[in-house]
């Protein structure tokens, strides 16, 4: 007997049940990898982690990695190459787009119409999200595609691109630590601090 969940289902009630488990992450937090590919600059990649308030972000280019910590209030800034903490007043804005980059995912079931992929196998739903006339969203992507878990909903990538830029979305993670995502003075004792607060 096939499990529940693998029973008949239209793409929005699997999306639907994604975004539910993408929401725990508003109160036990999340982690995903965003990869941007940019003509002529490449390919960047960052790993990103909310909990509540708090935003880290791992920046992957040119063999560098900067890291970066937001709380509301203060913003820290790590560059390992100039092994310099740099340290600000967080700006409002980016306190609201903490969960911006989750929006892309979570705002399919809107403005697009939904359908499964033909390669849609026994483990995984491949969805595609066209963009419908109804969206009058001009930043929106024209075309979306999302790959879930048939075993508990998980998303396993979105990929899409937009004025140009491949974006990309996956090894999303419900559950965050407080440490992992809070700024810790005591693991950059020789860093140069640059307060500009």
């Amino acid at each position: 007997m096939a499990p529940m969940n693998l029973c008949a289902q239209t793409p929005e009630e699997v999306v639907e049940r994604m975004n539910a488990e993408i929401r725990k992450g508003d109160s036990h937090g999340m982690s995903f990898d965003l990869v941007m590919s940019i003509p002529i600059l490449g390919e960047f990649r960052s790993t990103n982690y909310t909990l509540g308030d708090k935003l880290k972000i791992e920046l992957f280019a040119k063999g560098n990695k900067v890291t970066s910590w937001n709380d509301g209030t203060t913003e820290w800034e790590y560059d390992p190459e100039k092994n310099e903490m740099k340290i600000t007043n967080a700006k409002p804005e980016e306190e609201k787009n903490n969960s911006g980059d989750t929006d892309l995912v979570t705002g399919v079931s809107e403005g697009y119409d939904l359908s499964f992929d033909r390669k849609t196998d026994d483990q995984v739903w491949y969805i595609v999200c066209k963009k419908n006339k109804s969206n009058k969203d001009k930043d929106d992507p024209k075309r979306i595609d999302l790959a879930v878990s048939k075993a508990d909903y998980s998303v396993i990538y979105m990929k899409t691109k937009a004025k140009g830029i491949g974006i990309s979305m996956q090894n999303f993670k419900v559950g965050v630590t407080e440490k992992e995502v809070t700024f810790n003075p005591a693991d950059y004792p020789n860093a140069k601090i640059v307060d500009e607060r």
